[in-house]
């Protein structure tokens, strides 16, 4: 599987997530990060890219392959593929699979980073209690990292207890830095409870398009969580999920939740063994009823 590395000008992020959904839908391995961050071809060389891809406007890219040392100026349709792939999978509406999912999530998992968009919202998390069949078979199998997508009329307000007016600034700018979800407190499409939250921290930072409790009562889908002292509530008309392997249906949510468990089950019936499989922190932290038994007690 080729390996290509995207970087942008924050301008063009946009952009580059949508070349990003591409380029994961023709079964490419992909990562984005800002020029901010790092502009160089070294650096996607340090990290074994097999390309690299410079988004310099909304027109044209700078393409790099990394063996040969080939480089060319293209306009963005040379590089995008211009088919339906990408509308292969539809938004998320099950009320069973956005359960799991927030269960999967908030189990011993981490809200990792976000990104606003003209008409798009975008949270990460990690440590995600799906099976992630991308790994090869001696690698952990949790899911590091999930992104939840809201389209359509999405909004965003984050919650806090904090003295700092700047924390949610530092956060997306900074991703050394988690808030492990509290245990289970979160849930997609329970206005009753995302309306008491809001009456639960002593700071509202309306991030895009909030009014209040106008804003989710007439929102389509919302997703609330509890971070200790901050939390936050977004939504919008249409959920997506997106990992590294590309878009999740809604039908593989539960498939992959059943199919972590029984990893989880097969990581602690073989802790301590020569078949030990690599240490996984969300296995680690996600113990069988019997912690003197590291087989578990089934």
């Amino acid at each position: 599987m080729k390996k290509t590395l995207f970087f942008y000008k924050p301008e063009y992020a946009d952009l580059a997530i949508k070349l990003c959904d591409n380029y994961r839908a023709h079964n490419h391995a992909v990562d984005i990060i800002s020029v901010e961050e790092h502009d160089d071809i070294e650096y996607a060389k340090k990290l074994q890219y097999d390309e690299a891809v410079f988004i310099e406007d909304c027109n044209t890219v700078t393409f790099h392959d990394i063996e040969s040392g080939y480089t060319n100026s293209l306009p963005v349709s040379d590089v995008f593929y211009n088919d339906s792939k990408l509308n292969t999978h539809k938004g998320i509406t099950s009320k069973d699979a956005l359960n799991i999912l927030a269960d999967a999530i908030s189990d011993v998992g981490s809200w990792w980073s976000y990104y606003v968009g003209d008409d798009m919202l975008q949270l990460e998390f990690c440590d995600v209690q799906l099976y992630d069949e991308t790994k090869a078979e001696k690698e952990t199998h949790t899911t590091e990292v999930l992104a939840i997508r809201f389209y359509g009329h999405a909004f965003a307000v984050f919650l806090d207890n904090l003295n700092d007016k700047n924390w949610h600034e530092r956060f997306r700018d900074n991703d050394s830095i988690l808030y492990p979800i509290d245990t289970y407190d979160m849930a997609f499409d329970d206005k009753k409870a995302a309306m008491s939250l809001l009456d639960d921290y002593r700071n509202q930072v309306p991030i895009k398009d909030f009014k209040g409790a106008e804003t989710l009562t007439t929102a389509k889908h919302i997703l609330y969580a509890r971070s200790k002292e901050v939390g936050f509530i977004v939504g919008g008309d249409e959920i997506k999920i997106v990992g590294t392997k590309g878009n999740y249906s809604e039908e593989e949510i539960e498939p992959l939740s059943r199919k972590w468990w029984k990893y989880w089950e097969d990581y602690w019936r073989l802790r301590g063994t020569r078949d030990a499989l690599p240490k996984d922190y969300a296995c680690e932290v996600t113990i069988p009823v019997n912690k003197e038994d590291p087989q578990g007690n089934w």
